[in-house]
């Protein structure tokens, strides 16, 4: 265990150490004993020079001096371990030039080191040297394997580990070819080529193996994980269903098919397997909350209750349970029951946004200034800038929602103060003062956000669209609304702003195409008004009636279809 523990310590050094500063490392500097006897000859007093030299040099922090006088003390002893430290010192200091002949000496002196051949194993990889690696590599699969120790799974641990990844999988498919009817040494050659993204080369190897061992189950599982990382979706999702029905009882085997089903949106296929799972382990947390999710992605949503209030019974993954059993309350239309789940969210990743959920329906259910209070306390207790703009949008939302635009407008001027230039901010007060007819502040504001990001498409539709619905400026408004809609020709907003532009500039037949476009995309009631307005315009008023009243019937207060509706039909 040891030798293994200091060759790992070496090989993250050759992986890619770089000098230790100023000071020395104790591991690579440990108190030498130099007491070395009366010298006999000149080449011992040399070698005692170069050892004082090179140990001092090394405590002071002067690396380079210390691995260039213990190069020479290597090359004159016949000590392995003088090789051994030059080797240490050359990969501390991120030399590798002058580690690898250190590394090799090292070997040269002590062949039956495990240590010294990994290392130089390692080095040589990492040179792009494979087939001079491997008999390095096959010295200490043979010295493992003679003491029964796990020889293949540190040959992956030190190939794992190199930069060369093409060199170090070759290096094993060399090893693994004097070995061919050995279905462990071919396991052990896909899982390093897993490890080194060689994905091809991995299934490769674990069919070879199941070709040796057909009920080797590990080399089945590892190669449909290696199918799953060529790309190719379908095999991988085969491989895994034909594994699941030939281990039935494999409840990990489940796991992963069913996480690769949900990488494809199968999502009945996948609670399939998940339901398998906690039919077994009925405690599985993260199997439960799984569950809970697909099922409310399948608007399964009493399924989904039954899962997530499972957590909640055996006190795992609570905050996030109660957070999405308010989002099944609010899907469902139960504004109240939803509150009450975000407001027991206590703490967190779904914390904050429990809180501004629920503050936004109070709002929604009438309960303004009780939500107005909870999003100021949010506010005002954290110190998360992101938190703070979220609070002061959501709070600006509700004031427009509730038509009290002068509050909305003080809010997020006093946001801007806090948050001077923020877009979403100066975004949010344009449509403000749009509301308050205060077209300059709106102007400002967009022309704030787009010295800052020139090419926004909100920023230019809504510049765009105010222009040409509040103003005599077509042309100008044309033009911002056409640098919008080169980014984002399929939105519906924009569309409809390119409609409604074109109708101010009277070419009424594209006007009529974009809006009945913009229409077909989105049954808003803005777009609805507009439409109407070109349609009763062309004649086609029959039409235009239909289309406004079926948009009255989804949104009867909408302030722009109520006055279109009085205008056409007074």
């Amino acid at each position: 265990m040891a030798g293994i523990v200091l060759a790992a310590s070496l090989l993250t050094a050759c992986a890619g150490l770089t000098q230790g500063g100023g000071g020395h490392d104790p591991e690579v500097y440990p108190n030498l004993d130099l007491r070395m006897g009366t010298p006999e000859d000149n080449g011992q007093a040399d070698l005692l020079y170069e050892l004082l030299v090179g140990e001092i040099a090394g405590h002071m922090g002067e690396l380079q001096v210390s691995l260039d006088h213990y190069l020479r003390a290597a090359k004159r002893s016949d000590d392995p371990g003088v090789a051994e430290r030059a080797t240490r010192i050359a990969l501390f200091s991120g030399d590798r030039e002058k580690a690898l002949p250190a590394a090799q000496r090292w070997v040269a002196l002590d062949g039956d080191s495990l240590e010294a051949r990994q290392v130089l194993a390692a080095m040589l990889v990492n040179d792009d040297q494979p087939d001079a690696a491997v008999p390095h590599l096959e010295r200490v699969l043979e010295r493992m394997e003679a003491v029964e120790g796990d020889g293949l799974g540190l040959l992956v641990n030190i190939l794992s580990r190199a930069q060369h990844g093409a060199a170090a999988v070759k290096a094993m498919e060399q090893v693994a070819a004097k070995r061919p009817d050995d279905a462990s040494v071919q396991l052990a050659l896909g899982s390093l080529a897993l490890q080194q993204d060689q994905p091809h080369a991995a299934v490769a190897a674990t069919e070879r193996a199941l070709r040796i061992d057909p009920d080797l189950r590990e080399a089945s599982v590892l190669r449909a994980r290696a199918i799953q990382r060529t790309g190719d979706r379908e095999a991988s999702l085969q491989a895994m269903e034909d594994l699941v029905e030939r281990y039935p009882d494999d409840l990990d085997l489940r796991v992963n098919y069913g996480r690769l089903l949900l990488q494809e949106e199968r999502f009945a296929d996948a609670r399939t397997q998940f339901e398998a799972v906690v039919a077994e382990r009925g405690d599985d947390a993260d199997m439960l909350y799984t569950l809970g999710l697909i099922n409310i992605e399948m608007e399964q949503y009493s399924e989904a209750e039954r899962y997530l209030e499972q957590l909640l019974k055996i006190g795992q993954r609570a905050g996030e349970a109660r957070y999405y059993l308010g989002r099944i309350a609010e899907l469902t239309g139960d504004a109240q029951r939803a509150v009450d789940f975000y407001e027991e969210v206590d703490r967190g990743e779904y914390r904050q946004e429990s809180m501004i959920r629920a503050a936004r329906l109070r709002g929604e259910m009438g309960q303004v200034n009780e939500a107005r209070e909870a999003l100021t306390r949010l506010r005002e207790t954290s110190d998360n800038p992101r938190l703070q703009v979220e609070t002061y949008l959501s709070e600006a939302q509700l004031l427009r929602e509730t038509r009290d635009y002068r509050a909305g407008m003080e809010l997020l001027d006093k946001a801007l103060e806090s948050h001077p230039d923020h877009l979403e901010l100066l975004y949010a007060r344009a449509l403000m003062a749009e509301r308050l007819d205060r077209i300059d502040q709106l102007e400002e504001d967009l022309n704030r956000i787009l010295e800052q990001d020139p090419d926004n498409p909100a920023a230019l539709n809504a510049l765009g669209y105010t222009l040409a619905d509040r103003t005599d400026r077509f042309e100008e408004a044309y033009d911002y609304i056409s640098r919008a809609y080169e980014q984002r020709p399929d939105d519906a907003a924009i569309i409809d702003s390119m409609g409604w532009v074109l109708y101010r500039l009277g070419r009424l037949d594209e006007a009529e195409s974009h809006l009945r476009r913009a229409y077909g995309k989105m049954e808003d009631g803005e777009i609805a008004s507009n439409l109407a307005q070109v349609l009763w315009e062309r004649g086609e008023r029959e039409e235009a009636l239909d289309i406004l009243e079926a948009a009255l019937e989804r949104d009867p207060d909408h302030e722009r279809l109520l006055r279109l509706k009085e205008r056409l039909n007074p």
